[in-house]
């Protein structure tokens, strides 16, 4: 019991969930039921008292009042279906879509460290998949609306059957005719039906749990196949695909996850089929029994011709109306289940405490960040990259972060923008716990590009303003800047110009060098009081990379700033340097301080480039 009332719960979660997204198509779909359920009746009733008529010989102008009576009902009937049906399948795709973009919405409302982990990339995927798996919640109403369509044709059906209970008054009438005038054979027929109906329930019901078993069985499968799917069509990828003949892999791997499927839903349909024929059967029995009997009432002339006709096809859709209200309804409790994974997803509660405290506006630019015993391991795993670090960063200096790979470097950097919160310590801001402050404010107060930093395919100011507001002659100043004036000058729409192809031709492919100094003027853009650049001229040359660090004075003007940087020579231009290693800060001091030792870790990396350079 508790099962079914749980089963009937998640239905009316998913029926929230889409009155959510359209508040009108719910009641559109039930609409539709009425008059798609009331159609094949029409037909049923008037071509049975059109054939009474005839063998009764009513006279041409009755029947042909008949005949115009059903065609212009069905006309109506059909007319409304077909606008119904226009209108269920539009407001079908457009919840869709509202379902899938709530699943986007989710994910950029998630904590990064959500998203970095296993569990969350399972639901991510779980959700897409429950989203759409066997249609979706647009074919999960629309199996409520064939329920409800069923269960009217049920009605129907179940009102003309009562025609098999009444007894016709017969003079002497034998002992086979008292038999079959007997209320009894009509309930014995209804009796048999059930017994149909239930056994086809738990086929039905088993068939279901066979394909979510292995739905489940497969998300990580789904997943991989997915990602070979778009890897092989990502055209940024495509020039590693051909040259180090990846193609071969990928394709290998899709013919691997093709026929793990296919082995899985193989099993499946072997299953199914075996158990569905069963009930086929069995409803063949009960369906010629019924047969058998309306034919010997009709025999005896217990039944008009018209209402044999009736009757035949009152019994075929009162059959075909159970045995469809049980698979739908049953098919539509197992897709709560799809779908349910997508409501789970959503009710995904972020870990990460936002704070409440406002950030001081401050117009002289007084922001003191400091790391106080700051310890850190990613949650899972017990390594420690950041060992009881503490440093204090003076306002409207630069700052240099320089250690070999896996010094912590980064994660430094990923615990100041609070992508991550300290195992130990804590990280301050004028004295006070970056905890406690408004998360989007504090978010404010920084501007950074990540080595990793992506740009999207759309316009040059999109990619540069961001989420704020455009001011096109800024826009511009920061670009310049950067030094990209001449690349934008040459651009037909300038800085209206889309990046990449993915939507026209127009759009135009920059270099590695040219995106890092977009991702610089996006940074710059934002106008923060804390400005971090990681890896900031990695992809340019050296000439270009000589114009920025001599720019830094007016790129950051009196911003504090930090580098993180594997070339020595942007040391130079900082007021101080922190040289990581294995999760400790182990030197400090500006350049000239770090050199003069002639040894250390500063020293040994400064020196082993310095070759490189005619300084």
């Amino acid at each position: 019991m508790k099962s079914k009332l749980n089963v009937f719960k998640d239905i009316v979660d998913v029926i929230k969930i889409s009155n959510k997204s359209d508040r009108s198509f719910f009641l559109l779909i039930i609409l539709k039921s009425l008059v798609t359920a009331s159609f094949p009746f029409v037909g049923i009733i008037y071509s049975a008292l059109i054939l009474d008529g005839f063998i009764d010989e009513l006279d041409k102008t009755s029947i042909m009042s008949l005949v115009y009576q059903m065609i212009i009902i069905g006309a109506v009937l059909l007319i409304s279906r077909t606008i119904l049906n226009f209108f269920c399948e539009q407001k079908t795709n457009l919840i869709s879509l509202k379902l899938n973009s709530e699943i986007s919405r989710k994910t950029l409302n998630l904590d990064f460290e959500q998203l970095e982990s296993q569990e969350i990339k399972d639901k991510i995927s779980r959700a897409n998949q429950g989203v759409l798996f066997s249609g979706g919640i647009g074919t999960f109403i629309n199996l409520l609306g064939l329920s409800i369509e069923n269960i009217i044709s049920f009605i129907y059906s179940l009102t003309l059957i009562v025609a098999l209970f009444i007894s016709v008054d017969l003079n002497n009438p034998d002992t086979i005719t008292k038999i079959f005038n007997s209320p009894l054979i009509g309930v014995g027929i209804v009796t048999l039906i059930i017994i149909s109906m239930l056994m086809n329930f738990k086929i039905i019901k088993k068939i279901n749990k066979l394909h979510f078993d292995i739905y489940e069985e497969n998300i990580y499968v789904n997943r991989l196949f997915l990602y070979l799917r778009d890897s092989s069509m990502d055209y940024k990828i495509s020039k590693d695909i051909r040259l180090f003949h990846i193609d071969t892999l990928l394709s290998d791997k899709i013919h691997e996850t093709c026929y793990r499927f296919g082995k899985s839903y193989g099993n499946i349909a072997v299953k199914a089929g075996r158990m569905t024929s069963q009930g086929g059967v069995l409803n063949n029995i009960v369906l010629y029994t019924a047969y058998t009997v309306i034919g010997i009432k009709a025999l005896l002339g217990l039944i008009s011709v018209g209402n044999v006709l009736l009757l035949v096809s009152a019994v075929t859709a009162f059959n075909t109306a159970i045995v469809q209200i049980i698979s739908n309804i049953s098919a539509a409790s197992t897709q709560t289940k799809y779908l349910a994974l997508y409501k789970q997803y959503l009710d995904t509660s972020t870990n990460m405490y936002k704070g409440t405290l406002p950030i001081e506006k401050r117009d002289d630019g007084e922001y003191e960040f400091e790391f106080r015993n700051v310890t850190f391991h990613y949650p899972n795993n017990d390594d420690i990259i950041l060992n009881n670090v503490s440093w204090k960063m003076e306002t409207g200096k630069k700052l240099a972060i320089v250690g070999p790979n896996g010094a912590g470097k980064t994660t430094f950097i990923k615990l100041l923008c609070r992508l991550y919160d300290p195992t130990k310590g804590e990280i301050l801001l004028n004295g006070i716990d970056i905890k406690k402050y408004n998360h989007k404010e504090y978010m404010d107060l920084i501007s950074i590009v990540f080595q990793d930093f992506k740009l999207f395919s759309s316009t040059i100011k999109d990619n540069v303003k961001g989420g704020l507001v455009g001011i096109d002659d800024q826009i511009i100043q920061y670009l310049n800047l950067a030094g990209l004036n001449e690349r934008i000058e040459k651009l037909p729409n300038g800085i209206d110009t889309y990046l990449y192809t993915n939507f026209g031709e127009q759009g135009v492919e920059v270099s590695g060098g040219e995106a890092q100094k977009i991702a610089i003027a996006r940074a710059l853009y934002k106008d923060s009081p804390l400005v971090i650049l990681d890896e900031p001229t990695s992809a340019l040359d050296p000439i270009s990379e000589y114009e920025i660090y001599t720019k830094f004075d007016t790129l950051v003007k009196r911003k504090t700033a930090i580098y993180i940087s594997h070339r020595m020579a942007s040391c130079r231009f900082c007021d101080n340097i922190i040289v990581f290693n294995k999760g400790e800060i182990i030197q400090s001091g500006n350049h000239d301080e770090l050199l003069s030792g002639n040894d250390g870790l500063y020293y040994n990396m400064w020196s082993a480039q310095a070759k490189y350079y005619n300084l």
